[in-house]
């Protein structure tokens, strides 16, 4: 077991090394598109999954340079995933926006792989490991952007309490900001299983800023959001909840849902 936990570790560190490598900017702050703390598990060998995430801003910030900016915005992504092996997984994403009285736009492209070590409960605590790449719409005349994401994925049950833990760090491979360096970011969720049928949740997400400069704390964006996940039937499954902002610089409150197919 020690040999492979190392050759995993390395194999690890070479993927999230050669990342580091290509980038050289910072990314964007919250993902508000996809208010998602990930998992251990990961998609089955040969397993598709498509997933709708949406999210809705009924109260927006309250930065004096934006009162209640993005009020009425509404983000919906759609996602497709692949078991490649049943401990690694690729997917696609397709963002979407609409503003209040506009029309749905696209906004970006985003591809990631996510994998995981070992077994549930061989080591004290689950983890995995995830990638992304996003593409945003580039404007006529605006330099094109592509931004990095790394997450780690831990993961530790506690009889029916599960705690899920995501450090993320973002950064711009390309585009204006790439000078900026890399920024901080977090997911986390605390999950009651009372049934299979239905499980209570309280989820958190972050972002802190530059690692190397970390934004005041009323610029920083935080949002505590409980909700509730649902099995509706045989692969079908939905999470309904309410995203508040804890500081200024934060939507102050979001409608969010996912609704998910396995097959």
């Amino acid at each position: 077991m020690i040999t492979m936990f190392r050759s995993n570790l390395r194999a690890v560190l070479h993927g999230l090394g050669a990342v580091v490598l290509l980038a050289s900017g910072e990314a964007s702050a919250i993902n508000y598109f996809e208010l998602e703390v990930y998992p251990y598990k990961t998609a089955n060998r040969g397993e598709f999954e498509i997933e709708n995430f949406t999210t809705h801003t009924n109260r927006g910030t309250k930065d004096p340079p934006a009162p209640d900016g993005n009020k009425g915005l509404t983000r919906s992504t759609f996602e497709l995933t692949y078991g490649v092996t049943d401990k690694t997984e690729i997917a696609y994403y397709r963002d979407y926006t609409r503003a209040r009285g506009e029309h749905f736009e696209y906004a970006a492209s985003r591809y990631r792989v996510r994998t995981r070590f070992f077994e549930k409960g061989e080591l004290p605590v689950d983890f995995g490991a995830y990638a992304e790449l996003e593409y945003p719409r580039t404007v006529a005349g605006e330099e094109k952007a592509v931004e990095g994401e790394l997450r780690l994925i831990l993961e530790k049950d506690f009889g029916r309490w599960t705690f899920d833990f995501n450090p993320i760090f973002e950064r711009a491979l390309k585009g204006p900001d790439r000078a900026q360096g890399w920024e901080l970011q977090y997911a986390m969720s605390l999950i009651y299983r009372p049934s299979e049928y239905w499980q209570p949740r309280l989820d958190l997400f972050g972002d802190f800023g530059p690692i190397r400069n970390f934004e005041p704390r009323d610029e920083q964006k935080h949002l505590i959001s409980p909700a509730i996940d649902f099995r509706l039937g045989r692969g079908l499954f939905a999470t309904l909840g309410v995203a508040f902002g804890l500081t200024d610089a934060t939507e102050q409150r979001l409608l969010r849902a996912r609704i998910e197919w396995e097959f």
